[in-house]
């Protein structure tokens, strides 16, 4: 889908405020001039200043196109089922990590989207299961965090 620079101009706006409220009302225990709130605002207000150049670039555009339209990419239901795909990895593995643990739920997701991407089969798998691996090293060894090992706790390193 595609979408005038106006919306994107308006929603940043609408951020900008946001930050920018939020940011008023945050404390200043020590009574500094420039206090916590300062840095925020100042990006609030940056932001809302690029925001505003978008949105007027934006309307200026709405003669030459519609304000919203579908890409052509949308228009194929084969794409929108691979676009669907991630959110639904994303949600097998939050369900079947603990049960599963990361090696075997990696592998799994990324075979699943290598071959829907068109990959064939015996590369997607092993290049599911090197690039799990090596995530798995870069997060467990390099960086300690605590991943779930499922049934493979018993050959935990």
């Amino acid at each position: 889908m595609k979408f005038n620079d106006l919306f994107g101009g308006l929603v940043f706006l609408a951020l900008a405020g946001l930050v920018a409220f939020a940011s008023w009302t945050l404390p200043n225990p020590s009574q500094q001039p420039l206090g916590p709130s300062a840095f925020p605002l100042i990006l609030s207000g940056l932001l809302a200043l690029c925001a505003a150049i978008l949105a007027v670039n934006g309307a200026r555009a709405t003669e030459s196109g519609p304000l919203i339209g579908l890409a052509d990419w949308a228009r194929s239901g084969g794409a929108i089922l691979r676009l669907l795909l991630v959110p639904a990895a994303v949600f097998f593995y939050m369900v079947f990590a603990e049960t599963l643990g990361f090696l075997i739920c990696a592998t799994l997701i990324l075979v699943a989207l290598f071959l829907a991407g068109g990959a064939k089969p015996l590369p997607a798998i092993a290049l599911s299961l090197a690039a799990a691996l090596a995530i798995h090293s870069i997060f467990y060894l390099g960086l300690g965090v605590q991943l779930p090992w499922g049934p493979l706790e018993p050959f935990r390193w």
